[in-house]
Protein backbone atom coordinates (compact mmCIF):
# COMPACT_ATOMS: atom_id res chain seq x y z
CA UNK A 1 0.00 0.00 0.00
CA UNK A 2 1.08 3.53 -0.81
CA UNK A 3 1.57 6.00 2.20
CA UNK A 4 1.76 9.65 2.13
CA UNK A 5 5.89 9.92 2.65
CA UNK A 6 7.39 13.81 3.46
CA UNK A 7 8.71 13.66 -0.09
CA UNK A 8 5.19 12.76 -1.75
CA UNK A 9 3.67 15.16 0.70
CA UNK A 10 6.25 17.93 -0.43
CA UNK A 11 5.76 17.30 -3.82
CA UNK A 12 2.21 18.11 -3.54
CA UNK A 13 1.85 20.46 -0.94
CA UNK A 14 0.79 23.36 -3.76
CA UNK A 15 -2.07 21.13 -5.15
CA UNK A 16 -3.31 20.34 -1.43
CA UNK A 17 -3.11 23.50 -0.64
CA UNK A 18 -4.77 24.95 -3.41
CA UNK A 19 -7.88 22.27 -2.91
CA UNK A 20 -7.22 22.75 1.02
CA UNK A 21 -8.17 26.63 0.35
CA UNK A 22 -11.39 25.96 -1.79
CA UNK A 23 -12.77 23.52 1.05
CA UNK A 24 -12.69 26.39 3.70
CA UNK A 25 -13.96 29.25 1.07
CA UNK A 26 -17.03 26.88 0.06
CA UNK A 27 -17.01 23.55 1.71
CA UNK A 28 -16.25 21.54 -1.01
CA UNK A 29 -13.76 21.28 -3.65
CA UNK A 30 -13.76 19.54 -7.29
CA UNK A 31 -13.02 15.79 -6.19
CA UNK A 32 -12.08 14.62 -9.97
CA UNK A 33 -9.71 17.63 -10.26
CA UNK A 34 -8.18 17.00 -7.05
CA UNK A 35 -7.44 12.90 -7.61
CA UNK A 36 -6.43 13.77 -11.36
CA UNK A 37 -4.00 16.05 -10.37
CA UNK A 38 -2.33 14.09 -7.27
CA UNK A 39 -2.36 11.21 -9.82
CA UNK A 40 -0.33 12.83 -12.21
CA UNK A 41 2.24 14.56 -9.53
CA UNK A 42 2.98 11.09 -7.97
CA UNK A 43 2.21 9.10 -11.10
CA UNK A 44 -0.13 6.71 -8.94
CA UNK A 45 -3.62 5.24 -10.21
CA UNK A 46 -6.72 5.60 -8.00
CA UNK A 47 -5.89 2.16 -5.67
CA UNK A 48 -2.97 4.00 -4.71
CA UNK A 49 -4.04 6.76 -3.67
CA UNK A 50 -6.38 5.14 -1.10
CA UNK A 51 -3.68 4.79 1.05
CA UNK A 52 -2.14 8.11 0.77
CA UNK A 53 -6.03 9.72 1.70
CA UNK A 54 -5.96 7.15 4.64
CA UNK A 55 -2.57 9.00 6.08
CA UNK A 56 -3.89 12.10 4.86
CA UNK A 57 -6.95 11.78 6.94
CA UNK A 58 -4.06 11.39 10.09
CA UNK A 59 -2.91 14.23 8.74
CA UNK A 60 -4.08 17.63 11.50
CA UNK A 61 -3.88 19.87 8.30
CA UNK A 62 -5.20 17.97 5.70
CA UNK A 63 -7.87 15.94 7.55
CA UNK A 64 -11.23 17.64 6.72
CA UNK A 65 -9.43 17.66 2.64
CA UNK A 66 -9.00 13.91 3.08
CA UNK A 67 -12.36 12.89 4.11
CA UNK A 68 -14.08 15.32 1.87
CA UNK A 69 -11.99 13.07 -0.24
CA UNK A 70 -13.58 9.62 1.20
CA UNK A 71 -16.67 11.27 0.84
CA UNK A 72 -17.09 11.67 -2.85
CA UNK A 73 -14.66 10.13 -4.68
CA UNK A 74 -16.61 7.34 -5.65
CA UNK A 75 -20.20 8.40 -5.96
CA UNK A 76 -22.81 6.58 -5.98
CA UNK A 77 -21.15 4.84 -2.42
CA UNK A 78 -18.31 4.38 -0.12
CA UNK A 79 -15.78 2.46 -0.87
CA UNK A 80 -15.05 0.02 2.06
CA UNK A 81 -11.67 1.27 2.34
CA UNK A 82 -12.84 4.20 3.46
CA UNK A 83 -15.96 3.40 5.57
CA UNK A 84 -14.07 2.54 8.80
CA UNK A 85 -11.89 5.85 8.66
CA UNK A 86 -15.02 7.75 8.26
CA UNK A 87 -17.09 6.33 10.92
CA UNK A 88 -13.88 7.29 13.29
CA UNK A 89 -13.88 10.52 11.43
CA UNK A 90 -17.59 11.04 12.65
CA UNK A 91 -17.36 9.52 15.78
CA UNK A 92 -19.22 6.26 15.64
CA UNK A 93 -18.63 2.34 15.80
CA UNK A 94 -19.31 1.31 12.48
CA UNK A 95 -19.98 3.28 8.71
CA UNK A 96 -23.76 2.15 8.62
CA UNK A 97 -24.50 3.42 12.46
CA UNK A 98 -28.16 4.59 12.59
CA UNK A 99 -26.34 8.06 13.77
CA UNK A 100 -24.41 7.98 10.89
CA UNK A 101 -25.94 11.31 8.57
CA UNK A 102 -26.67 12.99 12.31
CA UNK A 103 -22.92 12.63 13.16
CA UNK A 104 -21.55 13.40 9.57
CA UNK A 105 -23.58 16.56 10.12
CA UNK A 106 -22.14 17.50 13.06
CA UNK A 107 -18.85 16.81 11.81
CA UNK A 108 -19.01 19.26 9.10
CA UNK A 109 -20.57 21.84 10.96
CA UNK A 110 -17.45 21.31 14.02
CA UNK A 111 -15.25 21.97 10.47
CA UNK A 112 -17.57 25.25 9.01
CA UNK A 113 -17.34 26.51 12.75
CA UNK A 114 -13.36 25.91 12.69
CA UNK A 115 -12.70 27.69 9.67
CA UNK A 116 -14.94 31.20 11.20
CA UNK A 117 -12.93 30.62 13.73
CA UNK A 118 -9.62 30.67 11.98
CA UNK A 119 -10.38 33.20 9.56
CA UNK A 120 -10.96 35.79 12.07
CA UNK A 121 -7.43 35.36 13.83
Amino acid sequence: MYRLTKMRLQKAKPILEKYLAQLNQRYAFDVGGFESELKECWNLGYQELKGIAEDMSKNDRYRYLAIYYMEHSNTPGIVSEFQPLLAKAYGISWYYDTDREKKQVEFWAAFKANVGRNAAR
